[in-house]
């Protein structure tokens, strides 16, 4: 007899790294003056980022700045009418930190800013850490469909099982699964304002979800 199961696992972790993702930039009826106060704020960041990284120790792990872009356009009124052109400048920058707390400093100098929006926090765990904590969960994983099918198949009269397949979610199948086997989760939650304390954060568990298929023989 054979048996086909699925096995899963999950585990939830407090985040060591957040990423922090802003957009800098303004639009206006000057191209020129959109570029220079763009220009003006990612200066701005740049000066600020390498002042944290001076810091001992710093909080920050890692920053990007990506190039500065354009656009220009012909907004329509209500009534039909082409407006005059528009113009828009804008760069998304990218900070990681380690230190939540100076992170929240960081958001709340920087979050009421003119021309800076604060697009996203992506919480995660060291690139070490996730990979150590994944091979766990993926152990956890295997070790529960062999535990599933062999209460099936004691309760089918047999006495144990040996693997015969074992694979990622849905390659035992004809038709590769159009899901990652490993999933896990890097959600934000709210960011919210505190009048008298500034910035409160509240970090998401980075969540690791993993399933996988197995098919066992009770021979």
């Amino acid at each position: 007899m054979q048996i086909a199961v699925v096995g899963h696992a999950h585990a939830s972790f407090p985040p060591e790294r957040a990423t922090l993702r802003m957009r800098l930039g303004v639009e206006g009826s000057d191209k020129q003056a959109a570029l220079e106060h763009t220009t003006f704020l990612v200066q701005g960041f740049s000066t600020v980022v390498d002042q944290l990284k001076d810091m001992a120790p710093s909080p920050i792990t890692w920053a990007a700045v990506a190039p500065i872009g354009t656009r220009s356009w012909r907004p329509w009124s209500q009534d039909g009418a082409v407006l005059p052109t528009r113009h828009s400048a804008y760069c998304v920058v990218q900070l990681k930190f380690h230190d939540f707390h100076a992170l929240a400093r960081f958001i709340d100098q920087w979050g009421g800013r003119s021309g800076v929006t604060v697009e996203a926090v992506e919480w995660t765990l060291t690139e070490q850490r996730r990979e150590a904590e994944e091979t766990n969960v993926l152990a956890r994983a295997v070790v529960q469909a062999h535990a599933r099918a062999t209460t099936m198949a004691r309760a089918a009269g047999e006495q144990g099982v040996r693997f015969l397949e074992l694979a990622d979610r849905g390659l035992l199948n004809d038709r590769p699964y159009s899901e990652d086997s490993m999933a896990y989760g890097t959600a934000m939650r709210s960011v919210a304002m505190d009048d008298s304390e500034g910035i409160t954060i509240a970090p998401e568990d980075v969540e690791l979800d993993v399933t996988v298929h197995a098919r066992f023989s009770t021979d």
